[in-house]
């Protein structure tokens, strides 16, 4: 089986935001390659609003897990760090999100993919943009660029200087 490149982000908004990203990202690359991490971004919360703001960022790995194994894997991820989130769009330790697996399009009840709000999100468009801004969504056909120029900012604050955390993992 060859490897297939994969879209991650990653949210939190409890706790030390880059040591949870670190070891998140410690444990995917245990079943994936990381190849490209972007820029992490503070963000407004989604949904309930009386709660922390978020940092966001996503990755890229390449991995030769199918998507629902990928899925359990980063389950697994979440509940190894104690994701803690209590309430949907509440606040959480770590929150991982399969958005893209390669160009594949899966929706069966337990996963989908793309991700179905990728496109309304600018915290987690902005930093796939920073390292695959002309990737095409397999859905609509539009690039992410396009995408989150169309949207504007809604939930991104600020970007926040990650070189430090990306020399981490290269």
């Amino acid at each position: 089986m060859y490897p297939i490149s994969v879209i991650i982000a990653l949210g939190s908004n409890i706790g030390n935001y880059k040591i949870n990203f670190h070891n998140a990202i410690e444990l995917i690359s245990k079943f994936g390659q990381i190849k490209s991490i972007g820029n992490i971004y503070v963000s407004k919360p989604y949904g309930l609003k009386e709660q922390n703001n978020f940092f966001n960022t996503a990755i890229e790995i390449l991995t030769t897990c199918q998507p629902m194994e990928l899925m359990l894997k980063l389950q697994n991820v979440e509940k190894k760090l104690i994701k803690n989130k209590k309430i949907p769009n509440g606040p959480r330790k770590i929150d991982l999100d399969i958005i893209f697996f390669g160009s594949k399009v899966v929706k069966n009840s337990q996963i989908q993919i793309p991700h179905p709000r990728v496109m309304d999100r600018d915290f987690v468009l902005k930093p796939i943009c920073d390292f695959k801004p002309f990737y095409r969504h397999p859905l609509s056909k539009l690039t992410l660029k396009e995408a989150l120029e169309s949207l504007g900012s809604q939930y991104i604050i600020k970007s926040l200087d990650s070189s430090d955390f990306r020399k981490k993992f290269f």
